[in-house]
């Protein structure tokens, strides 16, 4: 095949497969490669290694795969709408809504990978690597340079008709494609990304301090949470949607109707029901999504600090009895929610309260 018709043959099977968006760029580093590099040494990663890890390979994709001449970034919208209700004195829990279906680390390589084998039997000769986000590669440079989007100013890869909520992988070919047009910058003056974030994560346009992000201190951290930012988290109890949901871009999202993007759970939860799962309930309630990512010891951790910012007082009696628990990271954040919740709380009978706490000492 010719690289035109290649191309188009391409395309045409990714959109098949269920890809909503499709675009290929050169196979080359970039500008942004370089600002990537900075980000690093700044320390602006957090405890994210993963990010830090070969930063030459990341930022060129030929060092990751040498015979690369061309790049497939494909992208797959997940579901974007809320789940459930949100209780008006602050007793549930909220969950980003990429991690209330299937993990797609479980799903979406097999479908690269078909992808590629269709293309491989299109074009004999043609070889390639598959890439997600786990591999140390840029995915959303190459995305821009894709034409699937523009990089917005918190960060996330933005489409003028589908906003920011889908996921990204991709190919990485030894065969010459016709690449795609960037698409321009659509985000003007508008800051409201900037202004939202609780955090400050953003400490200027087009950058983010993931050391301040609410999702990374509740999915990423593995230990105690900075006490300058738990009063910040809101109810977020895993992930944190909130930079996406005052995009004005995602006002155009809408419901996967993917079956691998069914949802398996909501985005908001009751405090009550997540503060008395056991370890072994944590694993079958989430079981199959990215919330088990967190693992129950740094769930909990989040729920906690959920309920010491709930206000309401019902909570006391279960944030005592988890200052026995005998995991120390625990008992630090069960210590912190109980002063919050005591020094911040208002009368249950402003609303409806949380159901009475059962008995006894917490899950272990």
């Amino acid at each position: 095949m010719q690289p035109e018709e290649l191309s188009k043959f391409t395309k045409e099977k990714a959109r098949e497969l269920g890809f909503q968006l499709v675009g290929i760029a050169p196979a080359k580093a970039f500008p942004e490669s370089e600002f990537y590099k900075e980000w690093v040494r700044q320390g602006k990663a957090g405890q994210l290694e993963y990010m830090t890890r070969d930063p030459e390979t990341r930022a060129d994709i030929t060092r990751w795969y040498p015979q690369a001449q061309s790049v497939v970034v494909c992208g797959i919208r997940y579901n974007s709408q809320k789940t459930a209700g949100t209780s008006p004195n602050g007793s549930w829990g909220r969950i980003s809504r990429y991690a209330t279906s299937r993990d797609y680390h479980q799903w979406l390589p097999k479908r690269l990978g078909n992808l590629l084998q269709f293309l491989k039997a299109a074009a004999p000769d043609l070889e390639g690597r598959i890439f997600t986000d786990t591999s140390p590669l840029l995915e959303r440079m190459y995305a821009r340079y894709a034409g699937i989007g523009w990089i917005g100013k918190n960060t996330l890869l933005i489409h003028p008709k589908m906003g920011s909520y889908f996921f990204l992988g991709g190919l990485a070919l030894n065969r010459q494609l016709v690449p795609d047009e960037p698409l321009p910058d659509h985000c003007g003056s508008c800051t409201r990304c900037l202004h939202a974030c609780p955090t400050e994560a953003f400490p200027r346009p087009y950058q983010m301090d993931a050391s301040r992000c609410i999702a990374y201190f509740t999915i990423e951290l593995k230990e105690s949470i900075p006490e300058e930012f738990r009063s910040k988290m809101q109810n977020w109890v895993f992930g944190c949607d909130i930079c996406q949901e005052v995009c004005p871009w995602n006002k155009f999202s809408t419901a996967s109707q993917d079956p691998a993007l069914a949802p398996r759970t909501e985005t908001e939860i009751p405090l009550e029901e997540l503060a008395h799962l056991t370890p072994e309930e944590f694993e079958k309630r989430f079981e199959g999504t990215p919330v088990r990512r967190s693992k129950w010891r740094g769930f909990l951790r989040n729920v906690l600090i959920a309920i010491g910012n709930s206000k309401n007082s019902g909570w006391t009696r279960l944030l005592q009895q988890y200052l026995r628990h005998p995991d120390p990271l625990v008992s630090e954040h069960a210590a912190w929610g109980l002063r919050q919740l005591q020094k911040n709380s208002e009368p249950a009978g402003g609303g409806t309260a949380p159901p009475a706490p059962c008995g006894g000492v917490p899950p272990r």
